[in-house]
């Protein structure tokens, strides 16, 4: 407790305040690295998608469908609310800054928001987490997401903020309007690019980390998330373990409380 009070305290000590305030913080898109991105029932595909993430297929033990409705359905209201929110703000001309980094699913927010302000004739600006990040102390870290710096730290990298021309923006949107059409399951970053794959793109990582004997599903999927550093969540490695066991390649050796406690093994 106390090394995280002394953490929490040099971490305020050296934060500094981003412009705006925590009102103006919108967050437009959701997870479009999995699913469909176009379709006549698209908006009730991604919705599902969304629940099955919120608990809807791996739910914590001794939890109802109930107990996540409340928190899925503000969740989701909030994300179409933030979206019309957007588009409302900057075809009214206010200056939209973008945070994202390489991660698949933030890329893909990236694109979807300059696609988003297409028609709009707004200042877009965007700030890259960069991949190496030197610390005062002399060390040096690497985050897959903004979500995993302090919010203190934010500011110090506003320096590295560009705007984004609308040449650019153009190239972006019709990018993202060609994933879009190709309507692929997945999209992740193959040599720096955003590319439509397979449902099964990610399987190869998990069969190299696949160890010996018996193992848990947790486990499993925390050795991956943790080397590999795929810029994916745990929920889709989940799915992806269970489609493994249902060809025959994993066997449940027993079943646990939930799903990532079940044990299995290599056939």
């Amino acid at each position: 407790m106390a090394e995280l009070k002394a953490r929490l305290a040099a971490e305020n000590r050296r934060a500094h305040p981003v412009d705006g305030t925590p009102g103006d913080v919108l967050c437009p898109s959701c997870c479009l690295d999995i699913g469909p991105l176009s379709g006549p029932d698209v908006e009730q595909a991604r919705f599902d998608l969304f629940a099955a993430q919120l608990g809807g297929d791996f739910p914590l033990p001794d939890s109802t469908p109930a107990d996540y409705a409340e928190q899925r359905n503000r969740m989701w209201a909030q994300y179409r609310q933030d979206r019309a929110r957007l588009t409302e703000a900057a075809k009214g001309g206010e200056r939209v800054r973008i945070w994202y980094s390489a991660a698949p699913w933030s890329l893909c927010g990236f694109y979807d928001v300059c696609w988003l302000l297409r028609d709009c004739d707004c200042s877009v600006t965007a700030v890259e987490l960069p991949r190496w990040m030197a610390r005062q102390d002399g060390t040096v870290a690497s985050c897959l997401s903004w979500g995993e710096l302090p919010p203190g730290d934010w500011a110090s990298y506003l320096p590295l903020e560009q705007e984004i021309p609308k040449s650019v923006r153009r190239a972006i949107t019709m990018e993202w309007m060609m994933l879009r059409e190709e309507n692929a399951p997945l999209r992740a970053v193959v040599n720096g690019w955003l590319t439509g794959v397979g449902e099964d793109f990610y399987d190869p990582f998990l069969r190299a980390r696949i160890p010996d004997g018996t193992f848990q599903v947790a486990q499993l999927i925390g050795e991956v998330l943790g080397r590999a550093r795929l810029g994916i969540g745990d929920w889709w490695l989940a799915k992806r373990i269970q489609a493994m066991a249902g060809r025959g390649e994993l066997v449940i050796v027993s079943e646990g409380d939930g799903f990532y406690r079940d044990e299995v093994r290599r056939i």
